[in-house]
C-alpha cells in the first residue's frame, strides 16, 4: 500500500459495516495497484487516503431527488419530479440499465446515508467523489449480454473482461470475487472519468450517475 499522485479507487459499498466493502485501486495507467475490503467507515477513508487518488468512485447514491433533504418519512420534504427517483435513475431505466431507486422507501437507506458521509470527508481533503454504477459501466464496456452476477458464468465473465481491461491485474484472478469486479468496475470508470470518457446521467440540481461511454 502507498500513495500515488495519479491513482483512481473504485469502492464496492455495502449497507452496514457488518459486511465488508470491497476498494480496489488503478494507476495512472489505469493499472491495478491494489484491492482490499474494509468494514468501518474510518477504515474505508483512511485505506483512500493513502492513496491521496485523483479521484474515487463510489457504488451507491451520494444524493436525493431534487427536493428532498433526506430521506426520513418523518421530514416533510419530498421530490420536486412527478416520477419516483432522481433524473439520473430514470435516464439509466429507459436505456435499459436496471437500478435501485432514491426514495424514502428504498431498503439501501444506510447505504446511501454512509456513502453520502464518506464522499463528504473526502472531498473535505480535496478528493473528488463522484457516484457510479457498475451494472451501467458494464452494459457500456461489455454490452447488453451479461450472465447475471449470481451465477459462475456471471463471475468468469466479469473475471476474463477485467484481465483484458485493467493492466497489470493477471495473477489476481483467485481474488476477483464480485464485489472486487464492482469495485475495479468503479475504479476503471474513474480512471476513464478522469480522462473525459465519461458521460453523466441526471441533471444540474441532483448527483449525477457517472458511467463510460459506450464503446
Amino acid at each position: 500500500m502507498g500513495s500515488s499522485s495519479a491513482a483512481y479507487i473504485g469502492i464496492d459499498l455495502t449497507c452496514t459495516p457488518a459486511k465488508p466493502s470491497a476498494c480496489a485501486v488503478l494507476g495512472e495507467r489505469g493499472e491495478f495497484l491494489d484491492a482490499s475490503v474494509q468494514r468501518a467507515d474510518q477504515n474505508i477513508i483512511d485505506y483512500v487516503l493513502s492513496f491521496r487518488p485523483a479521484i474515487v468512485a463510489i457504488d451507491s447514491p451520494l444524493g436525493f431527488p431534487r427536493g428532498m433533504c433526506c430521506l426520513e418519512d418523518s421530514c416533510p420534504c419530498e421530490s420536486v419530479h412527478d416520477f419516483k427517483g432522481r433524473t439520473a435513475e430514470r435516464e439509466l431505466l429507459r436505456s435499459g440499465v436496471r437500478l435501485y431507486i432514491t426514495t424514502k422507501k428504498t431498503f439501501i437507506k444506510p447505504m446511501i446515508y454512509r456513502a453520502i458521509r464518506i464522499a463528504e470527508t473526502l472531498r473535505v481533503d480535496g478528493i473528488e467523489a463522484i457516484e457510479v454504477y457498475p451494472y451501467a459501466a458494464k452494459r457500456a464496456l461489455f454490452g447488453p449480454d451479461i450472465p447475471p452476477k449470481t451465477t459462475r458464468a456471471g463471475i468468469e465473465f466479469l473475471r476474463e473482461r477485467l484481465l483484458l481491461l485493467v493492466p497489470d491485474l493477471g495473477g489476481s484472478g483467485e481474488r476477483l470475487t464480485h464485489d472486487v469486479c464492482d469495485a475495479l468496475l468503479a475504479a476503471h470508470t474513474a480512471w476513464l472519468h478522469s480522462a473525459g470518457r465519461t458521460v453523466s446521467y441526471g441533471d444540474a440540481d441532483e448527483v449525477p450517475i457517472v458511467a463510460p461511454v459506450s464503446a
